[in-house]
């Protein structure tokens, strides 16, 4: 299993340091760059050789995964612009989450929810496949949104599509809200092509690394994920500053493993 964790371009040679196995970009914050600002990032990491596998963070509200306002063109255009970066990246893997772009009115249909988000997923598949990365559907927990909260859910979307190109990354953060950090994944491994891990530094928008204090509770959950046969990446999300200390001592703990 490799490891690696999530990190701003400006953070990218400070997690170098730290020996992680690769290193996982924001995708918003890479779309949102323009070509020159691209290029000299481009230009800096030919100059390391720790790969950048995988994108999490993956759009701005304004793209709509489902709900008022959605639009499958523009979708497919933003899908376009970050399947191409990705490629130049040498991306392997990106996670779709984005809370913002799926949260919906009261109101709203559910099952012109469940339409839209289908057609998002096939539409965004269809751009990344061109350039050989997977995507995969995040469950997000209910302090972020209301639409896909669970691993369930989310696995119930990605076996209607049936499409090879679309899996789901398994984020035991938000599974620790839903009550499905300690089950058997086994039923959902074929589709788990990716997987996150992290805590919080006292909110859910300052999710950051490991407690040592709770380094019992996530060995377990790792030591299951493997009796599951799972052996892609794993990614510790955070949303604080990269802290180089911090970091080091979780790495060496999933190692350990």
């Amino acid at each position: 299993m490799l490891i690696g964790c999530t990190c701003k371009p400006h953070e990218y040679i400070e997690l170098v340091k730290v020996g992680f196995d690769y290193a996982e970009f924001p995708c918003r914050i890479i779309c949102e760059m323009n070509d020159d600002d691209f290029g000299k990032l481009l230009f800096q990491l030919d100059k390391h050789v720790l790969p950048i596998l995988g994108m999490n963070i993956y759009c701005p509200p304004e793209i709509v995964i489902a709900g008022p306002g959605f639009d499958v063109d523009r979708a497919a255009k933003y899908a376009r612009k970050a399947a191409d970066r990705g490629k130049e990246l040498g991306v392997e893997v990106i996670g779709i989450g984005s809370p913002f772009s799926r949260i919906l009115p009261d109101e709203y249909d559910r099952k012109l929810a469940q339409t839209q988000l289908l057609e998002f997923l096939k539409v965004t598949s269809s751009e990344f496949e061109k350039v050989g990365i997977k995507i995969t559907l995040e469950s997000l927990a209910p302090c972020f949104c209301n639409f896909i909260n669970t691993l369930e859910e989310a696995y119930d979307v990605v076996s209607q599509l049936d499409d090879a190109n679309i899996g789901l990354v398994a984020d035991f953060y938000n599974m620790e809200y839903t009550e499905e950090a300690d089950i058997d994944l086994s039923k959902y491994i074929d589709k788990i092509y990716h997987m996150h891990i992290s805590e919080d530094d006292g909110a859910p928008t300052k999710r950051s690394y490991m407690k040592r204090s709770n380094y019992e509770i996530h060995a377990k959950r790792i030591n299951r994920l493997k009796q599951s046969q799972y052996n892609k990446t794993l990614t510790i999300e955070i949303d604080v500053p990269f802290d180089s200390e911090r970091a080091q001592d979780n790495l060496k703990f999933l190692k350990s493993l």
